[in-house]
């Protein structure tokens, strides 16, 4: 069978190749239902990576944020027509850490094909099944899963409890995590720090917002959420550690292209813990559907995150796509109809 890819091959220049799709007694095909555009999609579409970065994943089809509906199942266990969410993570299989940290993993969208294709092909082990009844918000369980992945070494880590979180970060991966925080912690107070009023006006599922340059005197946190990324990670550091209480934990989730400074003595004198998360497995993608699946509070505030959907029927489509995303404030999501 014949699999259309559309793989970026420079920034800005998305071609379409056609190649052979794996199938095999153990591979479920799936088509792609609805995509998701990440900030890492766009490092690469905008070619903002460093170059011998670009010369070594490219060419290369992006996307990793996804659901898909279901062509074949060669186990039966699932009818065609059923949603899933691919898990993007390919697991080495003997890893002694967590896979998505294995360096024997891999990872759609960053150094093999992503999700702009006619058929996925994926392992029994690779999907989660999704509700009867699911949505578009479905695509960003992947975003939801790392937020998971992320909770569950904090909680490895955490040693003075969870009264009040501080997240920087006004964008969406600041949204999700702010929301998931809410959803899992619902008495505990948290606090958003951005710098576009726009964006800060969205996040009324929390305790309060507050200008990076307006922060409150005296204001504390028991632990935070740097989700700023780039440029923002420095000066957001800075200011988490003059905010955040003794020995709280420092999560990680922003991607800087350029090393940044830390104020190390301060994070000795307070005995602080700096957490980095990356990515997701399956236990925590199942954690992001059944949340999504159960909480209409959730799904509700997830809808509000998505600034534009567009019908993909063709390669001027998924241009269209990538650029609207670069005006967009939060998530721009297509319908892949290609």
């Amino acid at each position: 069978m014949i699999n259309r890819i559309y793989r970026l091959m420079d920034a800005k220049r998305i071609d379409m190749v056609q190649r052979e799709v794996a199938i095999g007694n153990d591979l479920l095909l799936a088509r792609p239902r609805y995509i998701s555009v990440c900030a890492a999609d766009q490092r690469y579409y905008q070619g903002k990576r460093k170059r011998e970065i670009m010369r070594n994943k490219l060419p290369m089809a992006l996307i990793h944020e996804a659901t898909a509906t279901v062509l074949h199942d060669p186990t039966g266990k699932l009818k065609n027509g059923t949603g899933i969410v691919p898990l993007p993570l390919l697991p080495n299989g003997q890893a002694t850490v967590k896979p998505n940290y294995d360096e024997g993993s891999e990872f759609c969208s960053s150094g093999r094909d992503g999700y702009m294709c006619d058929y996925i092909s994926s392992p029994q082990s690779g999907f989660v099944q999704l509700p009867d009844s699911c949505s578009v918000v479905y695509v960003f369980s992947e975003l939801v899963s790392v937020v998971f992945n992320a909770l569950e070494a904090f909680e490895m880590g955490n040693m003075t409890g969870s009264h009040s979180f501080g997240v920087w970060g006004d964008g969406s991966m600041g949204y999700i995590v702010s929301l998931v925080l809410r959803c899992v912690y619902p008495d505990a107070k948290i606090y958003v720090f951005g710098k576009t009023a726009r964006k800060l006006d969205r996040f009324s599922h929390t305790a309060d917002v507050f200008f990076i340059d307006d922060v409150p005197t005296g204001l504390r946190v028991s632990h935070a959420f740097e989700c700023t990324g780039d440029g923002g990670s420095e000066v957001a550091l800075r200011q988490i550690i003059d905010t955040i209480l003794p020995q709280g934990c420092i999560n990680l989730l922003g991607v800087s292209e350029e090393e940044i400074s830390v104020n190390t003595r301060a994070v000795i004198e307070k005995g602080l813990k700096l957490i980095g998360h990356s990515r997701s497995g399956i236990g925590d993608m199942r954690k992001a559907v059944d949340l999504i699946h159960a909480s209409p509070t959730c799904r509700r505030y997830l809808e509000t995150l998505i600034s534009e959907v567009i019908e993909i029927r063709n390669e001027s489509d998924i241009t269209r796509l990538f650029e609207n995303d670069i005006l967009n404030d939060f998530k721009t999501v297509g319908k892949w109809l290609i």
